[in-house]
């Protein structure tokens, strides 16, 4: 979903996270700075070059200009794409402003996607300094420019998304079973609601010890499922607040008793 100046995007556990789109603004600032650096890196490829003169064989050394060249394009196109694919979305500049690359999904782009927004900047820097790139972030309403639309990536602010657990509908059937669980803590439900909402981004040794931790609180308001698959038990409180209605108490953080989950 988009709105003006805002994406956002619901995961597969149909959690929804918010992004804030970066403007031309705080672009255009961040890529300055990455051409500086980017600037500097040919300067260095240069001063390199000048030493290689004066060490290699006149003959040797004009034969290898246009290899040269080339490798020097890309070294500095290598910049912008090694450090968005490895550092999460963020250039130096972008870092700087507080700005990062994502995919459609809210994922760090990958390298695929990296290398596509990265080989057209050439063409949103036309007709001079990112002319085509800001026009067509001014005119996206998704703040895309061309190599964003090609790509299917979005810049965004960089602080973590803020997520919508109101709107959690958990992986787990809303038909299956449902557990009753007397006084459990407001602090306890959120647990629960923000473990089933990212277990699919945990390995499996911390989907386990994790669950494992939270289980065990749980089992102290019902004994009874002391059998139970730890995953399994969380899905099922998951589900009894779903089904409750008890979102507004856990968004509150009370730590009082709240009303039993149906079973």
């Amino acid at each position: 979903m988009i709105q003006l100046g805002r994406l956002e995007i619901e995961t597969p556990d149909h959690v929804v996270l918010r992004y804030d789109l970066a403007g031309g603004g705080n672009r255009g600032f961040a890529a300055l700075i990455d051409f500086v650096v980017a600037t500097f890196l040919v300067i260095g490829m240069i001063a390199l070059w000048a030493v290689l003169e004066a060490v290699l064989p006149r003959r040797l050394f004009l034969t290898t200009q246009g290899l040269f060249v080339l490798v020097t394009l890309v070294v500095a196109w290598s910049y912008f794409i090694v450090l968005e694919w490895l550092w999460e979305g963020r250039t130096l500049g972008k870092r700087m402003f507080g700005l990062r690359v994502i995919s459609a999904d809210g994922s760090p782009a990958s390298f695929t996607a990296v290398l596509i927004r990265n080989l057209l900047r050439i063409v949103d820097f036309l007709p001079a300094f990112y002319g085509l790139g800001l026009l067509a972030i001014v005119l996206s309403s998704r703040s895309q420019r061309l190599g964003d639309l090609a790509a299917g990536t979005f810049v965004v602010r960089a602080p973590r998304p803020r997520i919508d657990l109101l709107s959690l509908r958990t992986v787990a059937s809303a038909d299956g079973p449902s557990v009753e669980v007397r006084g459990l803590p407001g602090e306890l439900q959120r647990l629960v609601r923000e473990f089933v909402a990212r277990e699919r981004g945990l390995s499996d040794a911390d989907r386990r010890r994790v669950a494992a931790s939270i289980a065990s609180a749980l089992r102290v308001r019902a004994p009874d499922l002391t059998g139970s698959d730890d995953v399994e038990l969380i899905r099922m409180v998951a589900r009894s607040l779903r089904a409750t209605g008890d979102a507004a108490h856990t968004s509150g953080g009370s730590e009082g008793g709240a009303a039993p989950f149906r079973r």
